[in-house]
């Protein structure tokens, strides 16, 4: 191992390994000449070397002062240096950053892009030394086009990861260190278009144009302007709604790159080249609300439009008497500025015209299309494929439709009939779906039977996030610094959560203006306020989140609704057997209506058992009853499984058995099972929780007898355990709750 490094990143400097101090002072060209021979690693003749750094000054000169730099380079390295009479080289270890940098091209590239290249010798004199300029200026050079590479080469992968935001860092870099870039700037704008930046993409376009022109005298490539004119076209991005609440102008944007999503992207793409092929594809992408379905197919359009496809858009609505055709509408309007618009006939452009009139205002001379009849109703759908076929014929098409479970049967229709229609065509189609939010009888649901059915169709569903993805969501929206920063903090969120991403955001929203959360104004790093943590703090939800949920609640029948209150109240207990006592219905009957709840993705079953699919959902349902109610239901729980419950299974719920009855008032029923579910864990050596079960068998306990009992019976565990005084049993926290353990963040007094 070296016990010197060399480093050339910045003005060069010999240090020892030990400490990084520098050694005794080293001249300016003895530096220069170890530099040169450590990176130009053979020998090298005394003539070669004295031309390099003295070629200016005589011969003899030249020598001596080569001698001179040798001894120096001697004194200090020792028998590194090997001087013969002929020839000069470095025979022992010495370790150099720009070695370093070589060797992680290919090993490592990500530390190779730390490394500070533009910097090569950077602030170093070396005077009278043409020859040794020249080295260093192509020395610089080849490096550069390495740092280039390598940067261009985790950008790509960036992209294909969806990693936008870490796209944008790498392309800044690149232009930085090389500012008239076609390849860096097309990767700067790309990167911002797709994070959903249109506005700083095309102000990146600007810049780099400007500079171009001033510095070079010519405009950029072609396929930098074609990606521009795509980006200017797609105007579809919203703009975000003005910020009016005090403590959000102070928040960080809590946005993120698309984590967890790398199989549905890499689906998507597939059906995308796909269609290329010139046949239709269709896509169906479903998952539960709020899962970030919206957000995987909008970054997938801006994908399509950098690629050079046409994107276009449409939503469906969730209204009683909705537009016929609503979606399909909002998606030829998205047309009407697309290319390829003109190549339909105009006699299918006045058939969408009656859907789209604004369509007359592009082509006034248009005829007018006279009285729509009954009869001839399929002309209108053929007008509308027709002009999808002219825009997929000038360039291929992705079309989403979101929300598709709202469709109305008119759309529906018209919708079947262009996805079969265009099948021939480079068109894309991208169905959005919750499922579960309407019938199975309903028009959408029919539809979406249909399409899955086709050859080439595919269902391309979203799952929540795991946790490690909302740690990699909290460590890139908190710029956090430290390597395990924030894992804590995220296993609580992911609990709270189950992983839902809207649900997630909202509750750090929730976080930040409750004070808990707060950003560094220098670094953008999340902080915790200290003064605000505590022992422990029930972060309420957002009412954001309430809404949406209570929403899908409203839609349900009140049967449905009752037995979606049973099965929040009763945690995991909900068989349909206790779903039948508590609500008076047959077992089976109550089998259908959880499977119901199923459907509608609010529930899910484990092991015969219905839970809410959130703790979320839980807790809100929860949260609205009175407390007479609420009361009353773990009442019928408790003695609801009392009575379901064959006797030698008895042991095995008398938990649950305890905790409702203790909720629900039954002092009696909670003292009896409280002291079964001790005795269990007892025969399960679970001492501490038969410590607990005594606890609130002792709350429970009626008259002097029976808390007498309990005293007896704790002390037996005690002496049974070895234990001369209970352990401490801290309850566990509520599922909203955030304690201070959890922050585990940077910590601002």
């Amino acid at each position: 191992m070296s016990a010197f490094r060399l480093r050339l990143f910045g003005s060069p400097v010999l240090v020892g390994d030990e400490g990084g101090e520098p050694v005794l002072p080293i001249g300016a060209k003895p530096l220069a000449l170890l530099a040169y021979l450590v990176l130009e690693r053979r020998p090298h003749s005394r003539e070669s070397l004295a031309g390099l750094l003295w070629g200016e000054s005589p011969e003899i000169e030249a020598r001596a002062s080569l001698r001179q730099a040798l001894k120096q380079l001697r004194d200090v390295l020792g028998e590194l240096i090997h001087a013969e009479r002929a020839v000069v080289e470095v025979t022992g270890p010495v370790a150099c950053d720009v070695l370093t940098f070589r060797d992680a091209v290919e090993r490592d590239p990500a530390a190779a892009a730390g490394f500070a290249v533009p910097r090569f010798f950077e602030g170093a004199s070396v005077r009278r030394a043409p020859q040794f300029e020249e080295w260093v200026s192509s020395t610089r050079g080849e490096l550069l086009r390495l740092y280039h590479q390598t940067l261009a080469r985790l950008g790509r992968e960036a992209m294909t990861a969806c990693r936008w935001r870490e796209a944008v860092e790498l392309a800044d870099r690149w232009l930085l260190s090389e500012p008239v870039s076609d390849q860096a700037a097309h990767l700067a704008i790309e990167a911002r278009y797709l994070s959903g930046n249109r506005a700083g993409a095309l102000a990146k376009f600007a810049e780099y144009r400007d500079l171009l022109a001033r510095e070079a005298g010519c405009e950029p490539d072609r396929s930098l302007q074609a990606l521009v004119r795509r980006v200017e076209a797609d105007r579809a991005m919203a703009e975000a709604p003005p910020i009016t609440d005090e403590w959000y102008t102070r928040a960080p944007t809590f946005e993120a790159s698309l984590v967890g999503r790398d199989e549905q992207w890499r689906a998507l793409t597939a059906a995308w080249k796909a269609a290329l092929r010139g046949r239709g594809r269709i896509v169906l992408i479903d998952g539960e609300t709020g899962v970030g379905k919206t957000r995987l197919a909008d970054e997938f359009l801006r994908w399509v439009v950098a690629e050079g496809g046409t994107a276009l858009r449409g939503r469906s609505y969730d209204r009683r008497a909705g537009t016929p055709y609503e979606p399909v509408v909002e998606v030829l309007r998205c047309a009407l500025g697309a290319p390829g618009v003109a190549g339909a006939a105009p006699e299918w452009l006045v058939e969408v015209a009656r859907l789209v009139p604004e369509l007359r205002e592009r082509f006034p001379a248009l005829p007018s299309g006279g009285e729509p009849h009954a009869t001839e109703g399929w002309r209108l759908f053929e007008g509308v494929a027709q002009l999808l076929v002219a825009l997929a014929a000038e360039r291929p098409v992705a079309i989403v439709v979101d929300d598709l479970q709202w469709c109305d049967e008119d759309t529906c229709n018209l919708i079947r009939f262009l996805t079969r229609r265009l099948e021939p065509s480079q068109v894309l189609w991208l169905g959005v779906i919750t499922p579960g939010e309407v019938e199975r009888d309903a028009p959408a649901n029919r539809l979406c039977r249909a399409l899955r059915a086709k050859g080439h169709a595919e269902v391309v569903s979203v799952g929540a996030l795991s946790e490690d993805d909302v740690w990699q969501v909290v460590r890139e929206m908190g710029h956090v610094s430290a390597p395990t920063g924030g894992r804590r903090l995220a296993a609580r969120l992911h609990r709270i959560t189950a992983g839902n991403p809207f649900h997630l955001i909202e509750l750090l929203k929730t976080m930040f203006a409750q004070g808990l959360l707060a950003m560094d104004e220098h670094s953008g790093e999340w902080i915790v306020v200290a003064s605000e943590v505590g022992a422990g703090r029930e972060v309420p939800v957002s009412r954001t989140v309430q809404d949406v949920i209570a929403e899908r609640v409203d839609r349900l029948s009140s049967e449905l609704r009752d037995v979606l209150i049973t099965i929040a109240v009763g945690g995991g207990a909900c068989r349909p057997d206790v779903l039948s006592y508590v609500h008076g219905i047959s077992r089976l009957h109550a089998a259908a209506v959880g499977d119901s709840l199923v459907d509608r993705r609010l529930v899910v079953e484990e092991g015969g058992r219905y839970r809410c699919v959130h703790p979320t959902i839980a807790h809100l349902m929860r949260d609205g009853l009175t407390a007479p109610r609420r009361q009353e239901v773990h009442r019928s729980l408790a003695l609801a499984l009392e009575l379901v419950t064959p006797p030698e299974e008895v042991a095995s719920v008398a938990g649950e058995i305890a905790r409702h009855a203790e909720r629900g008032g039954e002092r009696e029923h909670a003292y009896r099972y409280a002291r079964l579910a001790a005795d269990g864990a007892v025969s399960r050596y679970a001492y501490a929780e038969a410590l607990a079960w005594l606890d609130l068998a002792a709350s429970s306990a009626k008259g002097l007898e029976q808390a007498e009992a309990v005293d007896q019976l704790t002390a037996e565990v005690m002496e049974r355990a070895g234990w001369s005084e209970a352990p401490s049993r801290k309850a566990m926290p509520v599922t909203r709750e955030i304690v201070s353990e959890d922050l585990d963040l940077r910590v601002r007094g």
